[in-house]
């Protein structure tokens, strides 16, 4: 059995840092977007070039847990585990429902390179990050049937996450936002250990 561990929108498997680095995982960071256009497919082409096998067990934040729900859909693994990260569309937050139409036409090369001189890690895998991906991954979002498979499903959310509205049921919620993989590692962690015991 493998942990495979998934980034955010716009980052890579760099924002795993601090206690994540004593973990047996895999960390992953996204592969080249190519002609992929949906949810369905991007994860499809993931299992194959990341091997992920029934029976191993998911963790993914934000944009990651929702790759990992549509994963969890196509094939049989031991556990998911969502770090501030949905299950259906509609728990993203309706400010950005309102303007993913038009991602096409926003700069984004512009923004990340404004981004990618605040000094921080996460603003520096920003403007690295691969435009066609953000732009592509922005829409699909938002035709995704959302997550079906009946796996054993674990949650742990900020309670003040502004891109993700925080689940009242089914999960650990902290006082935190929507970046808590970096931002409070530590519980994160602790929590995907508990539940990789359950």
């Amino acid at each position: 059995m493998k942990v495979h561990v998934y980034p955010g929108m716009g980052a890579t498997s760099e924002m795993y840092k601090g206690p994540w680095e004593n973990c047996d995982f895999t960390f992953h960071s996204w592969e080249p977007i190519l002609d992929y256009k949906s949810i369905e497919a991007y994860a499809k082409n993931l299992i194959s070039k990341h091997e992920i096998k029934e029976g191993d067990v998911l963790i993914g934040t934000s944009l990651g847990g929702i790759i990992a729900c549509e994963i969890a859909n196509q094939i049989n693994i031991s556990k998911l585990c969502l770090i501030g990260s949905a299950i259906q569309p509609q728990e993203i937050k309706m400010f950005l429902k309102v303007i993913h139409p038009i991602v096409d036409y926003s700069p984004l090369s512009f923004i990340q390179s404004l981004v990618g001189k605040v000094p921080n890690e996460l603003s520096r895998m920003m403007s690295e990050s691969e435009v066609a991906f953000i732009r592509t991954m922005c829409r699909a979002i938002f035709q995704w049937g959302g997550l079906r498979s009946d796996v054993p499903l674990y949650r742990i959310h900020g309670k003040s996450d502004f891109v993700i509205s925080c689940p009242q049921e089914n999960v650990t919620q902290i006082d935190g936002g929507h970046l808590i993989a970096m931002t409070h590692a530590k519980e994160c962690v602790m929590f995907i250990n508990r539940s990789l015991k359950n």
